[in-house]
């Protein structure tokens, strides 16, 4: 058997803890998550999405989603409105504040990004991009034939 850490599911975890213990750092200096960082990253992408499409494209439970919105509410930094023809539907902006605050913070996400890619050639950025999507998908396929 080859050594545990030379197997591809180590390394990717290695790189996901890593990556995401250096980007929570970042992220502290400005006192949010990096779930939270996740939630007004797409907020800001889609003004007005649901809680719900929220959840789905942070890979999320609509449960966690809903208590990371309702902290993001409580600092101010998302505003929940009601559908202007749904009123049963309740869309999710970013407040002022919020967009101020994600803006410093992603900024400084975007950095850490760059540090990370510095190094690599534009041809090793594309691969390695290639290969984790991979590996995404497969895991992805894996774990939909157990169910």
């Amino acid at each position: 058997m080859a050594d545990y850490t030379e197997r591809m599911i180590w390394l990717v975890k290695r790189a996901e803890m890593a990556t995401q213990q250096a980007k929570e750092r970042t992220l502290r200096r400005h006192k949010i998550t990096g779930a939270q960082h996740a939630a007004l990253t797409i907020i800001n992408l889609y003004d007005g999405i649901t809680s719900a499409e929220l959840a789905r494209r942070c890979f999320v439970t609509a449960q966690t989603m809903n208590s990371t919105v309702s902290r993001l509410e409580a600092a101010k930094l998302v505003a929940r409105t009601a559908h202007p023809l749904h009123r049963n539907l309740i869309e999710l902006r970013l407040t002022e504040h919020g967009r101020q605050v994600y803006a410093r913070a992603d900024a400084e996400v975007a950095a850490l990004d760059d540090q990370l890619a510095a190094g690599f050639a534009a041809a090793e950025l594309r691969a390695l991009k290639r290969a984790l999507t991979h590996i995404a998908a497969v895991a992805d396929e894996a774990s939909s034939a157990q169910h």
